[in-house]
């Protein structure tokens, strides 16, 4: 594909992904069209990731860990002129690409509602949650797949290279420039980081560290709790 023929780049950050990547990637391939490519942007991996999609997508690129890393080296090799931020163990089952060019001819940037992949009730609570907090707030997280216009990415300098907060203190960037668009379509993400620690204990802590990154914590110090 040539850059003149690309409307869509979506550009994916993965390490160790081999289970969830190619299942997403078959989603985007039953939905895209030509006019899509997809670029994958891999950390490090030690598992098959990367063999298991390297007929399936158009760019696979090596970079440095920290998804802020990632997420620009795929941005700078992006051939189209609306980008795509999307994790790697997401769900897409609607027309992403009529939703996300349609309303990119009208706004700079947007992102979708978000649906966490289980059945439990606390995840539909949590979800309320995070999507009526990033409406009213005008920030978005990086699972809740934030697109853009090349040009605005170019011009906001990208993903701040700091350990983690990357996509909320670039989503308060873009909202100093435009109103975002929000999608009611929803992203379904995995549950199992919200599994593997507990739902409420993973919501005390993410609220913790929202609160220590607008108190201006080192996100160094941020990522150590975040693993802890």
């Amino acid at each position: 594909m040539t850059s003149d023929t690309i409307t869509l780049s979506i550009v994916i950050p993965t390490l160790n992904e081999e289970t969830s990547l190619p299942r997403l990637l078959a989603q985007l391939h039953s939905k895209k069209s030509n006019t899509t490519e997809i670029i994958v942007v891999d950390g490090g991996s030690t598992d098959q990731t990367l063999t298991n999609i390297v007929d399936t997508v158009d760019l696979i690129i090596k970079s440095q860990p920290g998804r802020a890393e990632q997420m620009n080296a795929g941005a700078a090799r992006a051939k189209g002129r609306c980008l795509w931020f999307l994790h790697a163990d997401s769900k897409v089952d609607f027309d992403f690409e009529t939703i996300i060019t349609s309303s990119l001819g009208q706004h700079t940037w947007g992102w979708f509602d978000i649906r966490i992949d289980h059945r439990q009730k606390i995840f539909r609570m949590i979800e309320f949650m995070m999507n009526t907090r990033s409406r009213l707030t005008s920030v978005a997280t990086g699972d809740q797949g934030l697109f853009m216009l090349k040009d605005i990415f170019v011009q906001s300098e990208g993903f701040p290279k700091i350990a983690l907060m990357e996509d909320v203190a670039f989503a308060k960037k873009l909202r100093k420039l435009s109103k975002p668009f929000v999608s009611q379509h929803r992203v379904r993400t995995s549950a199992r980081h919200w599994i593997e620690n507990g739902p409420i204990q993973t919501i005390v802590k993410m609220w913790i560290l929202r609160l220590l990154f607008c108190l201006k914590v080192s996100p160094v110090w941020l990522e150590k709790f975040y693993y802890k």
